[in-house]
């Protein structure tokens, strides 16, 4: 997400991440900058998201860098450094799937997935938080905090200006 300053640019792009958890509930987000040029994003476990057969919960954090926009001189750019979306039993201490990208750590440096049972890191493309949710609605049967049709429209508004200015490719679902 783009702006006339990095203060803009990073308001721009927690506001879109705001809006597209707002599907899943309306629980507060936290988002602070960590230093000059680099923010986080973290939305905890604490709400209860709830299912026709389970109850879940979730947890998302997301870290950005701000930085000068590589084709506007003019203005800045938020760019993901790290993400990690996880999906969690009820009693938030069991996961049933998590999606990870933290490619300044040692150890694996791709995108990749964990499912329960398995210490394998499977290699995913680039997974965008909006394809995170619409999972969760679509195969785990998550509620959602919005009308199935306000969903759709900020998940896809959301996932295409992301899409836009994103720097290596989400893979179509």
């Amino acid at each position: 997400m783009a702006g006339k300053t990095p203060k803009e640019a990073a308001d721009n792009f927690i506001h879109y991440f705001k809006e597209s958890l707002n599907c899943l509930s309306s629980h507060y987000v936290k988002a602070f900058q960590q230093t000059d040029k680099l923010y986080k994003i973290f939305y905890d476990p604490q709400p209860e998201l709830t299912a026709r057969a389970a109850k879940y919960k979730v947890s998302i954090t997301q870290v950005f860098r701000v930085t000068p926009h590589p084709d506007d001189l003019k203005e800045f750019k938020a760019r993901t450094q790290e993400y990690s979306y996880v999906l969690l039993e009820e009693n938030g201490e069991k996961e049933v799937v998590s999606y990870h990208w933290h490619p300044n750590d040692p150890g694996v440096h791709y995108p990749h997935l964990h499912i329960p049972g398995s210490r394998v890191h499977f290699p995913t493309s680039r997974v965008c938080l909006e394809d995170f949710i619409s999972m969760l609605h679509r195969d785990y049967d998550v509620k959602r905090n919005l009308s199935q049709a306000e969903c759709k429209k900020i998940l896809e508004k959301n996932k295409k200006a992301f899409e836009k200015g994103a720097t290596w490719k989400v893979q179509p679902r």
